[in-house]
């Protein structure tokens, strides 16, 4: 069973929906965006279906401090355009679902993704599609590169990776200096604290990634 949180100011539509998941996932509400945030700050949450246009806070704001929190967010608007769309993908959405919709839909949208997430091998690992460090007990929200490095370096526990092979794997025919690659190892150290995956210096040859 997973733990959802439903922030919809609409009492009607937020029941509704309610009345859809609680049958196999545990649901929190929220009906404002501070409500939400104050929820997110004080529990841990599977996945957050989120309205946008909210009272007190907008959604966008609300989705900001999930995605700095690394819970995947699933947002229902009225807002539909291309540019709509595209900034709430932007902020880090994994779906975004107009306004009027199948609260069926919705469901099979968030079982389809928790699927995935349970599917996984082993801990930790990471879903590049949320670009998200997942361990047993947490979960870390990584910028795109942090998330490609990190990923790259995890497909191989124990390997010296040079910092020429992490410019190619990692930014390709980008042209970039080594220093960029010491400063995103240097930003993973500070996220990576407490999850048991580590990034050592290998003198004279580059990092190596480390997982307890």
């Amino acid at each position: 069973m997973a733990r959802l949180l439903l922030v919809e100011d609409d009492p009607t539509m937020r029941e509704i929906m309610k009345l859809y998941f609680e049958k196999s996932h545990e649901v929190s509400l929220a009906e404002d965006g501070i409500s939400a945030v104050k929820l997110i700050n004080e529990e841990f949450f599977d996945i957050i279906i989120l309205d946008l246009m909210l009272p007190k806070l907008s959604g966008n704001s609300v989705a900001q401090v999930a995605n700095a929190k690394g819970i995947p967010v699933i947002m229902v608007t009225a807002k539909n355009s291309e540019n709509d769309i595209l900034n709430g993908l932007k902020l880090g959405a994994i779906d975004y679902v107009t306004k009027p919709f199948s609260p069926k839909v919705l469901l099979v949208k968030v079982e389809n993704f928790l699927k995935r997430l349970s599917t996984k091998p082993k801990f930790p690992t990471i879903d590049v599609f949320s670009r998200t460090l997942i361990t047993k007990d947490t979960r870390v929200a990584l910028s795109p590169t942090e998330t490609s490095l990190l990923s790259e370096m995890m497909k191989e526990p124990g390997k010296a990776f040079g910092r020429k092979e992490l410019m190619s794997l990692v930014w390709g025919e980008q042209r970039v200096s080594e220093r960029i690659v010491d400063a995103t190892v240097k930003n993973l150290r500070k996220k990576l604290k407490n999850t048991g995956v580590e990034i050592r210096t290998i003198v004279g040859v580059g990092y190596t990634v480390e997982i307890k």
